[in-house]
């Protein structure tokens, strides 16, 4: 996708707490706003790390080390806490649920035979990012994996497999999920008019004889 004229970038480093009830969780007063990326244009992977570095550092200790609260609601005495990060709401490029994360896999609808992720295997192409001597090593991996290394990885809990969440700006609102369902997997009204005819060819959406699969959850 690709976008026209003269743009700019900035972002937020913003934090939620899940222990509010949904209805006020994400109220202006009841975020809290960690970091600012500032432009003009959006930060590389590596100058990323940089800005998350300080916030994840205090968020490994908070889970590490016991925090005392002074007074609370329900504790007016206070009480010992440890927090830590549950979900991230990004922009990351790969499926980071299964093994389907490369373009070569555009095309597969058979989501019985989809393989869920082992966390320690992105954590070992994570490692080679971070300790590739060049550039062109850091491309060829991401390439060829989609993983690239983040200061997340310090945080003990981590596991991007279950912690990551669909950014719905770029999924729904910009358009993914309709140029995949379209373009690729030509789920179009026109497309299923004619099914006899599709069947025959290499429309994977409409070719594929899915199956009930109630079991697997992702």
């Amino acid at each position: 996708m690709n976008l026209c004229g003269a743009n700019t970038s900035s972002g937020i480093i913003s934090m939620a707490c899940l222990n509010f009830p949904s209805d006020i969780r994400y109220k202006p007063e009841n975020m809290y706003l960690a970091g600012i990326i500032p432009g003009l244009k959006q930060p590389s992977l590596k100058h990323l790390n940089h800005y998350i570095q300080p916030l994840i550092d205090d968020m490994v200790d908070l889970w590490e080390c016991s925090h005392k609260l002074s007074k609370m609601a329900c504790y007016p005495t206070g009480q010992l806490t440890h927090s830590a990060v549950t979900l991230i709401v990004c922009s990351h490029f790969h499926c980071s649920t299964c093994n389907c994360f490369h373009k070569t896999t555009y095309v597969r609808v058979d989501f019985e035979h989809w393989e869920l992720w082992d966390k320690d295997k992105p954590w070992e192409f994570a490692e080679q990012w971070r300790d590739a001597a060049m550039t062109s090593e850091c491309v060829r991996l991401f390439k060829n994996h989609g993983v690239h290394y983040s200061e997340l990885w310090h945080l003990p809990y981590w596991d991007p497999s279950c912690q990551l969440v669909i950014d719905p700006m770029h999924c729904v609102l910009e358009g993914l999920v309709q140029h995949h369902t379209h373009n690729i997997l030509s789920l179009t009204t026109v497309q299923c008019a004619f099914r006899d005819d599709v069947n025959q060819g290499n429309d994977p959406g409409l070719c594929y004889i899915y199956t009930p699969c109630f079991a697997a959850a992702f």
